[in-house]
């Protein structure tokens, strides 16, 4: 980032372990986040989650990686609990 206003780029998200998860609240009734994770490797991947009626988090659509889509609903748990605006947390493997 260079401190003029630009946006980081993709690349600069990436950490060189584990992953970055970026979770933004949707406006709106129900609670529902929009999510991009950017993992280690340069790999990102977008989803969004919901909770049943039950109050169970989904991802959809899932992350292809096992251990992110484990984290991102270790992480629903916080959001279900807080529902803050934006949320960014680094988890290592």
């Amino acid at each position: 980032m260079t401190g003029t206003g630009d946006a980081p780029s993709s690349h600069e998200l990436h950490p060189v372990a584990g992953a970055r998860f970026v979770c933004e609240r949707v406006e709106g009734a129900e609670l529902v986040y929009r999510v991009a994770v950017y993992a280690a490797g340069g790999h990102t991947y977008v989803s969004e989650l919901r909770w049943d009626e039950a109050g169970h988090a989904s991802a959809t659509p899932p992350c292809a990686d096992a251990w992110v889509q484990a984290e991102l609903l270790k992480l629903a748990r916080v959001l279900k609990h807080s529902q803050q605006a934006r949320l960014t947390r680094w988890r290592g493997p």
